[in-house]
């Protein structure tokens, strides 16, 4: 059976916006699939070795009920992904002087992530 290829876009880096993509790229690389995990200027952060995620105004209690619950950080999440063969991506910007990875990550124009969607079985993004 030939493999399914997901194509994930992560666009922010508030806590809740930062747990779809990397969930749904962890839920389909265990599935088998091949994914790509692309992160725009905003959502680069969430790769920084210093990115600590805050939620955004009026669900404060978010961090608590997560770590009540038992949920993974968002970098054991990203290590998590990066285990299973999730391919990272950043969308136009130079990383170089700005970030400091936690894991590699080739730099790309928005057309190869659009180009790459096409030819998806899914496209998400958030």
């Amino acid at each position: 059976m030939e493999s399914k290829k997901v194509v994930v876009l992560a666009l922010h880096d508030e806590l809740e916006s930062a747990y779809p993509p990397l969930n749904v790229a962890v839920g389909a690389a265990a599935s088998g699939a091949d994914v790509i995990l692309a992160f725009s200027r905003k959502g680069v952060n969430i790769l920084d070795r210093k990115y600590f995620p805050v939620p955004s105004k009026g669900i404060e209690y978010l961090s608590n009920a997560l770590n009540d619950f038992g949920a993974p950080s968002i970098h054991e999440l990203l290590d998590i992904a990066v285990e299973m063969g999730v391919r990272l991506y950043v969308v136009d910007m130079d990383i170089h002087d700005k970030v400091n990875l936690l894991y590699p990550a080739e730099q790309v124009p928005i057309k190869w992530v659009l180009n790459e969607d096409v030819s998806a079985d899914l496209f998400v993004h958030f």
